[in-house]
């Protein structure tokens, strides 16, 4: 029985849980060759503030060289992630 545990930011909406959910159930289920009933995908959403990356909490500015307003990790993470494709299935032994 397969279990995932993310963490990430506060803030994601309901139906972007639901994606991640599904989309790491079908993903594990495939890979690990088990029901996607099995899986079980724990989210826990982090508040910035209760974040640390590189010595700052993820709220906090990043300090620039040319003290500019430097944008907090926060602004920093992408808006989409890259989808994995499926692998490719087994041909008898063969590399396709």
């Amino acid at each position: 029985m397969p279990v995932i545990s993310v963490d990430w930011w506060k803030g994601n909406d309901r139906a972007r849980r639901q994606e991640l959910v599904g989309e790491l159930t079908a993903c594990v289920s495939r890979i690990a060759g088990c029901p996607e009933a099995a899986v079980t995908v724990i989210v826990r959403d982090v508040d910035p503030g209760h974040w640390g990356k590189g010595g700052l909490l993820a709220d906090e500015p990043v300090p620039s060289p040319a003290d500019e307003a430097a944008p907090t990790l926060a602004e920093e993470r992408p808006a989409t992630c890259a989808t994995v494709p499926p692998a490719p299935q087994d041909a008898g032994g063969q590399t396709p």
